[in-house]
């Protein structure tokens, strides 16, 4: 994983800062593997998540959340972790765009099982720009490291 290095002036203080880059797409498999042990999935769902499809079913919801929970994204509390994803895309869009993109899919989607609301927060996040850039991140980052399968 390669790492960026910023400092940043912050009064008389010099602050250094490390931020990983891509840090999100480049665990996305090994996550994804992990829950989809972990939960045991049924294989036939591979080639649905391999292609960003993921239907609307009980096991998908907890596929979902476990990812989004394995990935550091997700609280139960107040759903997609919003800076974080920022962090990831800030070099492609300001955050008067994507912070409310973001926190409309986390609102729409509220709902008392959690599972469900992230399921439905985290379609909502794959069908704006904000999702095109993880699908090709994450795509980038499977032919990187030649996961031929991977979902």
């Amino acid at each position: 994983m390669k790492s960026r290095i910023f400092t940043v002036l912050v009064g008389c203080n010099i602050l250094i800062l490390a931020t990983a880059q891509n840090t999100i797409s480049d665990r996305f498999y090994d996550k994804s593997e992990k829950c989809f042990d972990q939960l045991h999935v049924p294989q036939r769902y591979k080639a649905s998540f391999q292609a960003f499809r993921y239907p609307d079913e009980e096991i998908v919801h907890k596929y979902v959340h476990c990812l989004a929970m394995e990935l550091e994204i997700w609280t139960n509390r107040s759903g997609f972790n919003i800076e974080r994803i920022y962090n990831q895309y800030r070099n492609r869009v300001n955050d008067e765009v994507m912070l409310p993109t973001i926190s409309n899919c986390n609102r729409s989607a509220q709902n008392s099982n959690k599972e469900l609301w992230c399921y439905r927060a985290f379609l909502c996040i794959l069908n704006t720009d904000v999702g095109k850039w993880f699908k090709e991140d994450v795509q980038r980052s499977r032919q990187a490291n030649n996961i031929p399968n991977g979902h």
